[in-house]
């Protein structure tokens, strides 16, 4: 244990950096420990001081830690309430309905792709110009191409000005 050591007022306030009242009002507040007229408990008292300060600074959480996770929590709160906030303006949206539209999305590519061999062989089975089966071809996949444009517009608000591009050299 540390051995008591006693000050006089005017050594604990130059000590401490306050003024002689400071000290007083501190030791009516039980923060500087006063053991008899004149005399302070300098340990006790400087302790005292150290946890003042600390409350004041933590916002009345003396622990360290707890002040962390404090600010942690109000942080997190924060953030929250942010993104709460760009959702309801639509600039944020939640990542599984994301993946649920962009499933959506690609499994209708997938199943119009599947289609094209079905749709495509009885009228080309008769056509002799290969510049009109490239036609048929190009057509098909740019209705395709436009029927994914549709639905990604109607994913997202604004739509794109991109065109499919077409090759029409063979």
């Amino acid at each position: 244990m540390i051995e008591q050591k006693i000050m006089t007022l005017q050594e604990l306030s130059e000590f401490l950096m306050l003024t002689d009242r400071r000290i007083q009002q501190l030791k009516d507040a039980n923060v500087i420990v006063k053991i008899d007229r004149g005399q302070y408990d300098f340990v006790q008292s400087t302790q005292g001081y150290i946890n003042f300060l600390r409350e004041r600074a933590f916002g009345g959480v003396a622990n360290t830690d707890q002040h962390g996770e404090k600010t942690r929590l109000i942080t997190a709160q924060a953030n929250i309430a942010e993104m709460n906030d760009a959702e309801l303006r639509g600039d944020l949206v939640r990542v599984d309905e994301i993946r649920r539209s962009i499933f959506t999305a690609a499994r209708g590519v997938r199943n119009s792709l599947q289609t094209v061999a079905d749709r495509l062989a009885q009228p080309l089975a008769g056509e002799d110009d290969h510049h009109e089966i490239h036609a048929m071809i190009e057509n098909e996949i740019n209705q395709i191409l436009h029927e994914m444009e549709s639905e990604f517009n109607n994913l997202v608000s604004e739509p794109v000005d991109d065109e499919p591009e077409t090759n029409t050299t063979s």
